[in-house]
């Protein structure tokens, strides 16, 4: 007995061992139930859900508990307590393997198939609303003493423990053992194995089967526990699903937009989808971990970065970079989202530089027909007063070549008086100083009356351009040298040094001269108002190219020059970089018309020294020959 006392001893060390471990597991599923509280989800599975119905799955003790460890504990408690053990299904079907089976059920009973049925009866008869209070009886099948209780989740009965297999006492049951013949028993090996089967007092049993009924309420708390786990895991994987369905559905809408997507974290880029990976020209690799603000021009970063780290719903225009460091206007609205469990923001990034540009040409252009307008009333306007320009200057155009016949005439006479006299004042000169000078002012009164007349022409005619029908032979140095004494004081304003450097022999161009002196006129007006302080220089330098067959007057400064982006634009009809000054961005739109009418061409381009180069390019006269090019 002391042998056999040290080894139930041990035996039950190992059970309580079992039970510990199984303590320590529902610790932890507490724990892990805690942990997935956060769902704010009930224990049981809504009507409406998808997810397998718990009597299917959940419900089922072998999908609740670990078998392998279950049948440890069996084993152990029934080599503890010496008794049989067995768990089954609620309709008797054996979940574990039998433990401690004694001979008589296990090779004669349950060999045959209406004992087997019996014996499953019976333990389908153990089950009871109250796992700590266990029944005993005799089994219906074998009629040996036989315990049991049941096994729980929550109020689902998953099912039964049974014990047993014990006789109560030493003397046969006649009952019993006519039972052999009812199952179609072999009779001798069923009183054999009767007589085998161990006796137990029904004190001693009681006790074990109330050990049974501790161990089975700590499965029922178990499984409990297993099965709020296995909801929370379910609920947890129901919401991974959808989160995922729905981020995929996020990246597909966001890839099939036209507007550059950004999900960020105060700031710093999560996600960006393809419109983005297009627009900026980065790839998704170097997108994803940098900031909002560093895709934004220098100068809007630090906005940016303010906007990215508000709250709420924002909309804000902005100047971003490309990689290829191209600037573009940007139109950028923020809200918040929820993206893989966080609260992130989702931007929505629109390039609204090509909108913004026809927004400002058409303010532009609007400019230009309100300028439009007011020409049209300065047309009429000068339509009305030109006759009455025209009238005095008339009386100046007709009346110095009178005079100058007249200055011819009396001449003579007055040189005979100086000869006799001496020198003598008249109108405050010396006679011999107006006697060389008087012709010369005469004729350019007279060049200046005409140039008068043919401005006032040709205000009245700017509504209509169309070639001038007078064409003749125009020599261009002779004209450059007729109309730099119109601009001698403005000249002289602006810079000291204004050279003139006209090669000789230059052959004619077919022309208006005094159109053409317009254009000459306008270029060096605007390359004298190009200049910033006297020191800068202005040149004018002719010369005839002979391989083109062309002449070409050059205008240089070295003022503050043209920007680049504008040198396409100078001779677009009122564009203008002096409107506060006065401009009305006609005077090179003019030109470059008269120089059409002309044949040529009329360039723009940088100084290597800063400022302006114009080159206007005028054929020569060809005078009904060839052009053997």
């Amino acid at each position: 007995m002391p042998a056999n006392t040290a080894r139930n001893n041990d035996v039950l060390l190992s059970l309580h061992g079992e039970i510990a471990s199984l303590q320590e597991r529902i610790t932890l599923l507490e724990a892990e139930e805690t942990l997935w509280k956060n769902l704010g989800q009930s224990c049981d599975f809504p009507p409406e859900s998808n997810t397998p119905l718990p009597e299917e799955i959940h419900f089922k003790f072998e999908n609740i508990f670990d078998l392998t460890a279950i049948q440890k504990i069996q084993d152990a408690f029934a080599e503890a307590t010496n008794v049989a053990s067995i768990i089954t299904d609620p309709e008797g079907r054996p979940i574990t393997k039998p433990s401690g089976f004694c001979s008589l059920c296990n090779d004669v009973i349950r060999k045959t198939k209406l004992g087997l049925k019996n014996c499953m009866r019976s333990d389908a008869a153990f089950g009871t609303l109250n796992p700590l209070e266990p029944i005993m009886r005799p089994c219906l099948s074998s009629g040996l003493l036989d315990g049991g209780t049941s096994i729980y989740v929550g109020k689902r009965h998953i099912a039964n423990w049974i014990i047993g297999q014990r006789r109560t006492s030493s003397e046969p049951d006649q009952k019993i053992i006519a039972y052999a013949k009812a199952i179609g028993a072999d009779e001798e090996a069923y009183r054999t194995a009767y007589d085998n089967v161990p006796i137990m007092p029904k004190e001693q049993f009681y006790k074990v089967c109330n050990a049974l009924c501790l161990i089975a309420n700590q499965l029922s708390t178990l499984a409990q526990q297993n099965y709020r786990q296995a909801q929370a895991i379910a609920r947890r994987q129901q919401a991974e699903h959808a989160l995922r369905e729905s981020e995929e559905r996020f990246r597909q809408l966001s890839d099939s937009t036209f507007e550059a997507i950004f999900i960020h974290h105060k700031g710093k880029i999560l996600e960006a989808n393809k419109a983005a990976i297009t627009l900026f020209g980065f790839t998704r690799e170097e997108l994803i971990g940098r900031t909002i603000n560093s895709l934004a021009a220098p100068e809007f970063r630090e906005a940016i970065c303010e906007y990215s780290e508000q709250g709420g719903n924002l909309w804000f225009q902005g100047e971003f970079q490309c990689k290829n460091t191209l600037s573009i206007i940007c139109e950028v609205q923020e809200r918040n989202i929820t993206f893989q469990g966080r609260n992130v923001r989702v931007c929505a990034v629109r390039d609204i530089t090509q909108r913004i540009q026809s927004e400002q040409e058409a303010k532009e252009k609007e400019q230009q027909l309100i300028q439009a307008d007011k020409m049209v009333s300065l047309g009429v306007l000068v339509s009305g007063v030109a006759h009455e320009i025209n009238n005095p200057n008339s009386f100046m155009t007709m009346n110095l070549p009178l005079i100058n016949d007249v200055w011819q005439s009396i001449t003579p006479i007055l040189d005979d008086y100086y000869k006799e006299n001496g020198d003598f004042l008249a109108g405050g000169l010396e006679y011999s100083s107006l006697r060389e000078e008087l012709p010369n002012l005469v004729s350019r009164m007279q060049d200046g009356a005409s140039r008068i007349k043919g401005i006032v022409n040709n205000l009245k005619d700017y509504s209509r351009v169309e070639p001038s029908q007078l064409m003749w032979d125009v020599d261009i140095n002779d004209m450059i040298r007729s109309s730099l004494p119109l601009l001698e004081k403005l000249i002289s304003m602006h810079t000291s040094s204004f050279t003139t450097t006209l090669a000789t022999n230059l052959p004619p161009v077919q022309g208006n001269r005094q159109r053409l002196s317009q254009v000459f006129i306008n270029l060096l007006v605007n390359a004298c108002e190009a200049l910033i302080d006297k020191d800068d220089n202005v040149t004018v330098t002719s010369q005839y190219l002979e391989d083109l067959r062309i002449v070409e007057i050059v205008v240089a400064d070295t003022g503050s020059g043209i920007p680049e982006h504008l040198l396409s634009k100078i001779t677009d009809p009122f564009f203008t970089t002096k409107r506060d000054s006065g401009g009305t961005g006609l005077g090179l739109s003019v030109s470059s018309a008269i120089v059409q009418e002309h044949s040529g061409t009329l360039q723009f381009g940088p100084h290597p020294d800063g400022g302006t180069i114009a080159q206007l390019h005028l054929p020569i006269a060809h005078h009904g020959e060839k052009d053997v090019r």
